[in-house]
Protein backbone atom coordinates (compact mmCIF):
# COMPACT_ATOMS: atom_id res chain seq x y z
CA UNK A 1 0.00 0.00 0.00
CA UNK A 2 0.96 3.31 -1.09
CA UNK A 3 1.76 5.79 2.03
CA UNK A 4 -0.46 8.45 3.06
CA UNK A 5 0.36 12.04 1.04
CA UNK A 6 1.44 14.61 3.57
CA UNK A 7 -1.32 16.84 4.14
CA UNK A 8 -1.68 20.81 4.80
CA UNK A 9 -2.82 19.61 8.79
CA UNK A 10 0.47 17.70 8.63
CA UNK A 11 2.18 21.21 7.77
CA UNK A 12 -0.11 22.97 10.61
CA UNK A 13 0.71 20.49 13.58
CA UNK A 14 4.34 20.59 12.65
CA UNK A 15 4.71 24.41 12.94
CA UNK A 16 2.50 24.54 16.19
CA UNK A 17 5.07 21.67 17.50
CA UNK A 18 7.99 23.60 16.94
CA UNK A 19 5.89 26.97 17.79
CA UNK A 20 5.79 25.41 21.27
CA UNK A 21 9.50 24.18 21.03
CA UNK A 22 11.21 27.02 19.48
CA UNK A 23 8.98 30.42 20.23
CA UNK A 24 7.42 29.93 23.33
CA UNK A 25 10.72 27.71 24.85
CA UNK A 26 13.02 30.28 23.44
CA UNK A 27 10.57 33.27 25.03
CA UNK A 28 10.06 31.74 28.43
CA UNK A 29 14.01 30.70 29.00
CA UNK A 30 14.69 34.84 27.90
CA UNK A 31 11.96 35.79 30.20
CA UNK A 32 13.63 33.79 33.02
CA UNK A 33 17.30 34.89 32.49
CA UNK A 34 16.02 38.67 32.48
CA UNK A 35 14.37 37.89 35.54
CA UNK A 36 17.08 36.44 37.16
CA UNK A 37 19.29 38.76 36.44
CA UNK A 38 16.91 41.54 37.87
CA UNK A 39 15.78 39.91 41.08
CA UNK A 40 19.45 39.00 41.73
CA UNK A 41 19.61 43.22 42.39
CA UNK A 42 16.24 43.23 44.62
CA UNK A 43 17.21 40.47 46.90
CA UNK A 44 18.71 42.11 49.67
CA UNK A 45 15.70 44.80 49.88
CA UNK A 46 12.25 42.54 48.69
CA UNK A 47 14.20 38.79 49.37
CA UNK A 48 13.18 35.79 47.58
CA UNK A 49 9.52 36.38 47.60
CA UNK A 50 9.05 38.36 44.68
CA UNK A 51 11.51 35.97 42.51
CA UNK A 52 9.53 32.98 43.69
CA UNK A 53 6.20 34.90 42.40
CA UNK A 54 7.62 35.96 39.46
CA UNK A 55 8.65 32.02 38.85
CA UNK A 56 5.37 30.58 39.19
CA UNK A 57 3.56 33.41 37.23
CA UNK A 58 6.06 32.53 34.51
CA UNK A 59 5.38 29.13 34.83
CA UNK A 60 1.47 28.94 34.74
CA UNK A 61 1.61 31.64 31.54
CA UNK A 62 4.16 29.62 29.45
CA UNK A 63 3.05 25.89 30.36
CA UNK A 64 -0.99 27.34 29.71
CA UNK A 65 0.31 28.41 26.05
CA UNK A 66 2.25 25.46 25.48
CA UNK A 67 -0.28 23.26 26.58
CA UNK A 68 -2.30 24.39 24.60
CA UNK A 69 -0.37 24.72 21.37
CA UNK A 70 0.35 21.00 22.26
CA UNK A 71 -3.03 20.02 22.02
CA UNK A 72 -3.56 22.53 19.00
CA UNK A 73 -0.97 19.92 17.25
CA UNK A 74 -2.80 16.23 18.58
CA UNK A 75 -6.28 17.85 17.23
CA UNK A 76 -4.49 18.67 14.14
CA UNK A 77 -2.45 15.62 13.83
CA UNK A 78 -5.71 13.65 14.21
CA UNK A 79 -7.25 15.69 11.15
CA UNK A 80 -4.94 14.68 9.31
CA UNK A 81 -4.92 11.22 9.93
CA UNK A 82 -8.63 11.16 8.72
CA UNK A 83 -7.41 12.30 5.22
CA UNK A 84 -8.83 16.11 6.16
CA UNK A 85 -6.71 19.05 4.53
CA UNK A 86 -5.50 19.24 0.97
CA UNK A 87 -2.51 17.07 0.04
CA UNK A 88 0.87 19.47 0.05
CA UNK A 89 2.69 18.01 -2.66
CA UNK A 90 -0.24 18.73 -5.18
CA UNK A 91 1.33 22.51 -6.42
CA UNK A 92 4.45 23.30 -7.04
CA UNK A 93 4.68 25.67 -3.67
CA UNK A 94 3.53 22.91 -1.24
CA UNK A 95 6.41 21.00 -3.03
CA UNK A 96 8.87 23.48 -2.51
CA UNK A 97 7.59 24.28 1.14
CA UNK A 98 8.22 20.25 2.12
CA UNK A 99 11.62 20.45 0.58
CA UNK A 100 12.41 23.59 2.48
CA UNK A 101 10.97 21.90 5.62
CA UNK A 102 13.22 18.80 4.82
CA UNK A 103 16.42 20.44 4.39
CA UNK A 104 15.77 22.35 7.70
CA UNK A 105 14.92 19.71 10.01
CA UNK A 106 14.19 16.41 7.61
CA UNK A 107 16.39 14.41 10.33
CA UNK A 108 14.07 14.58 12.85
CA UNK A 109 11.20 14.39 9.96
CA UNK A 110 12.06 10.77 8.85
CA UNK A 111 12.94 9.78 12.42
CA UNK A 112 9.53 10.69 13.44
CA UNK A 113 8.48 8.04 10.61
CA UNK A 114 6.49 11.98 9.25
CA UNK A 115 4.75 12.24 5.94
CA UNK A 116 6.58 14.96 4.77
CA UNK A 117 9.95 13.27 4.95
CA UNK A 118 11.00 13.01 1.58
CA UNK A 119 12.32 9.66 0.49
CA UNK A 120 15.18 9.99 -2.79
CA UNK A 121 13.51 8.96 -6.34
CA UNK A 122 13.52 10.01 -9.53
CA UNK A 123 11.23 12.93 -10.49
CA UNK A 124 9.24 13.37 -13.72
CA UNK A 125 6.71 16.59 -13.54
CA UNK A 126 6.78 16.52 -9.56
CA UNK A 127 5.75 12.89 -9.29
CA UNK A 128 8.23 10.20 -7.65
CA UNK A 129 9.23 7.42 -10.74
CA UNK A 130 10.05 4.09 -9.32
CA UNK A 131 12.86 2.02 -10.87
CA UNK A 132 11.05 -0.56 -12.37
CA UNK A 133 11.82 -1.59 -16.00
CA UNK A 134 8.22 -0.67 -16.71
CA UNK A 135 8.07 2.76 -15.40
CA UNK A 136 11.10 3.96 -16.06
CA UNK A 137 10.27 2.83 -19.86
CA UNK A 138 7.03 5.14 -19.34
CA UNK A 139 8.95 8.06 -17.75
CA UNK A 140 11.50 8.46 -20.56
CA UNK A 141 10.33 7.16 -23.27
CA UNK A 142 13.02 8.82 -25.28
CA UNK A 143 15.64 7.70 -23.29
CA UNK A 144 18.94 7.48 -24.46
CA UNK A 145 22.51 4.98 -23.43
CA UNK A 146 23.62 8.94 -21.60
CA UNK A 147 21.96 9.30 -18.40
CA UNK A 148 22.75 13.02 -17.00
CA UNK A 149 21.73 12.81 -13.20
CA UNK A 150 20.88 16.43 -11.56
CA UNK A 151 20.88 16.46 -7.91
CA UNK A 152 19.75 20.03 -6.34
CA UNK A 153 20.89 21.31 -2.97
CA UNK A 154 20.03 22.21 0.21
CA UNK A 155 16.26 23.10 1.03
CA UNK A 156 15.11 22.80 -2.88
CA UNK A 157 14.08 20.18 -4.83
CA UNK A 158 14.16 19.19 -8.23
CA UNK A 159 11.69 21.89 -9.59
CA UNK A 160 15.10 23.91 -8.28
CA UNK A 161 16.45 24.06 -11.87
CA UNK A 162 13.55 25.83 -13.33
CA UNK A 163 13.98 28.15 -11.06
CA UNK A 164 14.46 31.52 -13.05
CA UNK A 165 14.51 29.71 -16.24
CA UNK A 166 11.54 32.61 -17.57
CA UNK A 167 14.20 35.24 -17.30
CA UNK A 168 16.79 32.92 -18.13
CA UNK A 169 15.80 31.18 -21.09
CA UNK A 170 15.46 27.28 -21.24
CA UNK A 171 17.00 25.31 -18.18
CA UNK A 172 19.71 23.11 -17.77
CA UNK A 173 18.10 19.59 -17.90
CA UNK A 174 16.36 21.24 -21.18
CA UNK A 175 19.93 21.97 -23.03
CA UNK A 176 21.10 18.55 -22.26
CA UNK A 177 18.00 16.81 -23.94
CA UNK A 178 18.03 19.25 -26.73
CA UNK A 179 21.60 19.62 -27.48
CA UNK A 180 23.48 17.09 -26.35
CA UNK A 181 23.31 12.90 -26.55
CA UNK A 182 22.22 12.72 -22.50
CA UNK A 183 18.96 11.83 -21.02
CA UNK A 184 18.48 14.26 -17.92
CA UNK A 185 16.88 12.41 -14.95
CA UNK A 186 16.52 14.49 -11.79
CA UNK A 187 16.54 13.56 -8.20
CA UNK A 188 14.83 14.81 -5.23
CA UNK A 189 16.15 13.51 -1.98
CA UNK A 190 15.91 14.83 1.99
CA UNK A 191 18.18 17.63 2.42
CA UNK A 192 18.78 17.06 6.02
CA UNK A 193 19.91 13.96 5.99
CA UNK A 194 23.55 13.42 6.67
CA UNK A 195 25.50 13.94 3.04
CA UNK A 196 27.15 10.57 3.71
CA UNK A 197 23.60 9.18 3.94
CA UNK A 198 22.35 10.43 1.04
CA UNK A 199 25.17 9.30 -0.97
CA UNK A 200 24.38 6.23 -0.22
CA UNK A 201 20.94 6.28 -1.07
CA UNK A 202 22.09 8.22 -4.61
CA UNK A 203 24.43 4.54 -4.80
CA UNK A 204 21.46 2.71 -4.68
CA UNK A 205 19.22 4.54 -6.43
CA UNK A 206 21.44 5.12 -9.68
CA UNK A 207 22.63 1.48 -9.91
CA UNK A 208 18.53 0.69 -10.01
CA UNK A 209 18.36 2.76 -12.71
CA UNK A 210 21.45 1.64 -14.19
CA UNK A 211 20.14 -2.00 -14.23
CA UNK A 212 16.37 -1.03 -15.23
CA UNK A 213 17.11 1.98 -17.69
CA UNK A 214 14.57 1.53 -20.99
CA UNK A 215 18.04 1.29 -23.60
CA UNK A 216 21.78 -0.64 -21.80
CA UNK A 217 23.73 2.40 -20.37
CA UNK A 218 26.96 3.45 -21.66
CA UNK A 219 27.64 6.75 -19.91
CA UNK A 220 27.14 8.55 -16.68
CA UNK A 221 27.53 12.52 -16.01
CA UNK A 222 26.53 13.67 -12.59
CA UNK A 223 25.83 17.54 -11.77
CA UNK A 224 25.62 18.70 -8.87
CA UNK A 225 24.01 22.06 -7.52
CA UNK A 226 25.89 23.17 -4.08
CA UNK A 227 25.13 19.91 -1.19
CA UNK A 228 24.49 18.57 -4.25
CA UNK A 229 27.82 18.23 -5.71
CA UNK A 230 28.86 16.79 -2.27
CA UNK A 231 26.25 14.21 -2.68
CA UNK A 232 27.35 13.15 -5.86
CA UNK A 233 30.78 12.91 -4.70
CA UNK A 234 29.49 11.01 -2.01
CA UNK A 235 28.13 8.13 -4.25
CA UNK A 236 30.75 7.72 -6.24
CA UNK A 237 33.14 6.72 -3.34
CA UNK A 238 30.05 4.77 -1.66
CA UNK A 239 29.84 3.00 -4.79
CA UNK A 240 33.47 2.27 -5.10
CA UNK A 241 33.93 1.49 -1.50
CA UNK A 242 30.62 -1.08 -2.34
CA UNK A 243 31.94 -2.43 -5.28
CA UNK A 244 29.41 -1.47 -7.61
CA UNK A 245 29.70 -0.89 -10.90
CA UNK A 246 27.75 1.93 -12.50
CA UNK A 247 30.30 4.35 -11.08
CA UNK A 248 33.03 3.23 -14.31
CA UNK A 249 30.40 4.62 -16.16
CA UNK A 250 30.61 8.02 -15.07
CA UNK A 251 32.48 9.86 -17.25
CA UNK A 252 31.47 13.45 -16.21
CA UNK A 253 31.09 15.19 -12.48
CA UNK A 254 29.92 18.57 -12.70
CA UNK A 255 29.79 20.59 -9.42
CA UNK A 256 28.27 23.99 -9.53
CA UNK A 257 29.02 25.99 -6.41
CA UNK A 258 29.32 23.40 -4.09
CA UNK A 259 31.55 23.99 -0.53
CA UNK A 260 34.15 21.12 -0.96
CA UNK A 261 35.94 22.78 1.94
CA UNK A 262 33.09 23.99 3.67
CA UNK A 263 30.45 26.70 3.83
CA UNK A 264 30.88 29.79 5.10
CA UNK A 265 27.26 30.93 6.37
CA UNK A 266 26.97 27.31 8.18
CA UNK A 267 30.24 28.02 9.88
CA UNK A 268 29.23 31.26 10.94
CA UNK A 269 25.85 29.90 12.15
CA UNK A 270 28.14 27.56 13.87
CA UNK A 271 30.35 30.15 15.77
CA UNK A 272 26.98 32.78 16.71
CA UNK A 273 25.62 30.12 18.16
CA UNK A 274 28.79 28.90 20.36
CA UNK A 275 29.08 32.93 21.30
CA UNK A 276 25.86 33.01 22.54
CA UNK A 277 26.25 30.51 25.40
CA UNK A 278 28.78 33.25 27.06
CA UNK A 279 25.15 34.93 28.37
CA UNK A 280 22.15 33.78 29.62
CA UNK A 281 19.94 36.08 28.21
CA UNK A 282 20.97 35.43 24.96
CA UNK A 283 21.35 31.64 25.58
CA UNK A 284 18.24 30.49 24.35
CA UNK A 285 18.57 32.36 20.87
CA UNK A 286 21.69 29.34 20.66
CA UNK A 287 18.87 26.75 20.93
CA UNK A 288 17.33 27.75 17.84
CA UNK A 289 20.73 28.28 15.74
CA UNK A 290 21.75 24.76 17.26
CA UNK A 291 18.76 22.94 15.95
CA UNK A 292 19.44 22.54 12.50
CA UNK A 293 19.38 19.58 10.57
CA UNK A 294 22.51 16.85 10.10
CA UNK A 295 22.35 17.62 6.30
CA UNK A 296 23.38 21.50 7.35
CA UNK A 297 25.68 20.34 9.87
CA UNK A 298 27.64 18.44 7.51
CA UNK A 299 27.80 21.89 5.25
CA UNK A 300 30.53 23.29 7.45
CA UNK A 301 33.09 21.50 6.76
CA UNK A 302 32.09 19.38 3.16
CA UNK A 303 31.78 16.20 4.93
CA UNK A 304 31.15 13.20 2.82
CA UNK A 305 31.82 10.10 4.50
CA UNK A 306 30.38 8.71 7.50
CA UNK A 307 33.13 8.13 9.48
CA UNK A 308 34.24 11.82 9.41
CA UNK A 309 31.19 12.41 11.79
CA UNK A 310 30.15 9.71 13.01
CA UNK A 311 31.52 9.85 16.93
CA UNK A 312 33.44 12.84 16.25
CA UNK A 313 33.15 16.40 18.05
CA UNK A 314 32.27 18.19 15.61
CA UNK A 315 32.00 21.61 17.53
CA UNK A 316 35.87 21.62 18.19
CA UNK A 317 36.93 20.61 14.86
CA UNK A 318 37.38 22.81 11.92
CA UNK A 319 37.86 20.32 8.87
CA UNK A 320 41.53 19.97 9.09
CA UNK A 321 41.17 16.39 9.49
CA UNK A 322 39.66 15.50 6.41
CA UNK A 323 39.53 11.92 5.01
CA UNK A 324 40.53 11.97 1.74
CA UNK A 325 37.75 10.46 -1.13
CA UNK A 326 39.47 9.20 -4.00
CA UNK A 327 38.28 10.89 -7.28
CA UNK A 328 37.14 8.89 -10.13
CA UNK A 329 40.32 8.24 -12.10
CA UNK A 330 38.03 7.79 -15.84
CA UNK A 331 36.23 10.87 -14.93
CA UNK A 332 36.73 14.18 -15.64
CA UNK A 333 35.98 16.52 -12.34
CA UNK A 334 34.28 20.62 -13.62
CA UNK A 335 33.82 23.25 -10.54
CA UNK A 336 32.17 26.32 -11.14
CA UNK A 337 32.36 28.90 -8.80
CA UNK A 338 30.63 32.52 -8.84
CA UNK A 339 31.88 35.96 -7.07
CA UNK A 340 30.14 39.04 -6.11
CA UNK A 341 33.51 40.37 -7.63
CA UNK A 342 33.85 41.74 -11.20
CA UNK A 343 37.24 39.34 -10.70
CA UNK A 344 38.86 37.14 -8.36
CA UNK A 345 41.05 39.40 -6.14
CA UNK A 346 38.11 41.44 -5.84
CA UNK A 347 36.99 42.42 -2.27
CA UNK A 348 33.83 41.06 -1.77
CA UNK A 349 34.82 37.73 -4.33
CA UNK A 350 38.13 37.43 -1.16
CA UNK A 351 35.51 37.87 1.74
CA UNK A 352 32.13 36.56 0.35
CA UNK A 353 33.05 34.74 -2.61
CA UNK A 354 29.24 33.54 -4.05
CA UNK A 355 27.83 35.11 -0.66
CA UNK A 356 27.43 31.63 1.06
CA UNK A 357 30.07 29.99 -0.71
CA UNK A 358 34.05 30.87 -0.97
CA UNK A 359 35.81 30.84 -3.72
CA UNK A 360 38.51 28.32 -2.64
CA UNK A 361 35.54 25.95 -1.46
CA UNK A 362 33.80 25.98 -4.81
CA UNK A 363 37.01 25.37 -6.53
CA UNK A 364 38.39 22.69 -4.21
CA UNK A 365 41.44 24.14 -2.58
CA UNK A 366 41.34 24.30 1.20
CA UNK A 367 44.30 24.05 3.30
CA UNK A 368 45.37 20.54 2.49
CA UNK A 369 45.66 21.01 -0.57
CA UNK A 370 42.97 20.06 -3.40
CA UNK A 371 40.19 17.93 -3.08
CA UNK A 372 40.29 16.55 -6.38
CA UNK A 373 43.96 16.98 -8.44
CA UNK A 374 43.60 17.38 -12.22
CA UNK A 375 39.83 19.20 -11.36
CA UNK A 376 39.10 22.16 -14.43
CA UNK A 377 37.39 24.98 -12.62
CA UNK A 378 35.41 28.01 -14.14
CA UNK A 379 33.63 30.64 -12.47
CA UNK A 380 31.02 33.43 -13.21
CA UNK A 381 31.75 37.34 -11.85
CA UNK A 382 29.66 39.42 -10.42
CA UNK A 383 27.14 36.57 -9.63
CA UNK A 384 25.58 35.50 -6.67
CA UNK A 385 25.08 31.50 -5.18
CA UNK A 386 21.61 30.79 -6.60
CA UNK A 387 22.41 32.24 -10.06
CA UNK A 388 24.53 29.16 -10.60
CA UNK A 389 21.00 27.16 -10.90
CA UNK A 390 20.24 28.61 -14.36
CA UNK A 391 22.89 30.45 -15.74
CA UNK A 392 23.40 30.69 -19.84
CA UNK A 393 27.32 30.52 -19.32
CA UNK A 394 26.89 27.85 -17.34
CA UNK A 395 24.48 26.04 -19.89
CA UNK A 396 26.95 26.79 -22.43
CA UNK A 397 29.95 24.87 -20.64
CA UNK A 398 27.50 22.00 -19.03
CA UNK A 399 26.75 21.31 -22.83
CA UNK A 400 29.94 21.73 -24.35
CA UNK A 401 31.81 19.41 -21.37
CA UNK A 402 29.26 16.80 -22.19
CA UNK A 403 29.67 16.94 -26.49
CA UNK A 404 33.44 16.94 -26.39
CA UNK A 405 33.35 13.87 -24.57
CA UNK A 406 31.30 11.72 -26.61
CA UNK A 407 33.30 8.75 -26.99
CA UNK A 408 31.78 5.57 -25.70
CA UNK A 409 33.89 3.71 -22.49
CA UNK A 410 35.35 1.63 -24.82
CA UNK A 411 36.96 4.18 -26.73
CA UNK A 412 38.44 5.66 -23.66
CA UNK A 413 41.92 5.08 -23.33
CA UNK A 414 43.21 2.79 -20.21
CA UNK A 415 44.12 5.20 -17.02
CA UNK A 416 47.64 6.09 -16.75
CA UNK A 417 49.52 4.01 -13.88
CA UNK A 418 51.30 6.14 -11.52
Amino acid sequence: MPAEPARTTDVAALALDYGDRLIVGTARDLHRAVSARFFRATRVVGGRVPESLNDAVVTSVYGAISGTLRVSSGSVRALAARGVGRPIESSRRGRLVVAAVNGLIGDELRTLGDPQAITMAARVDGEDVPTTSWQLGEAFPGATSHPVIFVHGLCENDESWSNGAKAHGTTYPERVAAETDGTPVLIRYNTGLHISENGQHLDTLIQQVVENWPVAVTRITLVGYSMGGLVARAATNHATAAGQTWQHLVRDVVCLGTPHTGANLEKAAHLGSRLLTFWPESAPFSKILEHRSAGIVDLRHGYITRDEWEGQDLTGQWGLDRIAAAPLPHAEYHFVAATLGASQGHPLSSVLGDLLVHFSSATGVGRAGPVVDGARFEYLASAHHFALLHHPQVGDWLVGWLNARTRSPKALPAPRRA
